[in-house]
């Protein structure tokens, strides 16, 4: 995993990330940095609530069970345009929202009640 800015997260035994060069989303043995799995994409990423928050970098936002075994998103959906150029900035989960940043513009949707 050739991460390019988007960030690593460490849940457990496991990194979760994206690739540069190698494109993909990855989950890595952290101790042996033996690859488990990759999924086609690249962007940045958060978690929170149990979950990874996959935002490509072409705007579509994925919600991935942190599962060592395999790749499982749950669910999707793309996020509005705020600007010009890819989506790079890191989710953020916070207080029962997940604010997601394009541009200039910050997009809020509301997780739970």
């Amino acid at each position: 995993m050739d991460n390019h800015h988007g960030g690593v997260v460490l849940v457990g035994e496991h990194l979760y990330g994206s690739g540069h060069r190698s494109r993909g989303w990855f989950c890595l043995e952290f101790k042996t940095g033996k690859k488990r799995w990759q999924a086609p994409g690249k962007g940045a990423l958060t978690y929170a609530d149990g979950k990874l928050y996959c935002l490509e970098e072409k705007s579509t936002l994925n919600l991935v069970d942190v599962d060592a075994t395999k790749w499982n998103a749950t669910g999707s959906f793309k996020v509005p345009e705020g600007g010009r150029g890819p989506h790079w900035a890191h989710p953020v989960v916070c207080d029962g929202r997940l604010f997601i940043r394009h541009s200039e513009t910050l997009f809020a949707h509301q997780l739970r009640e």
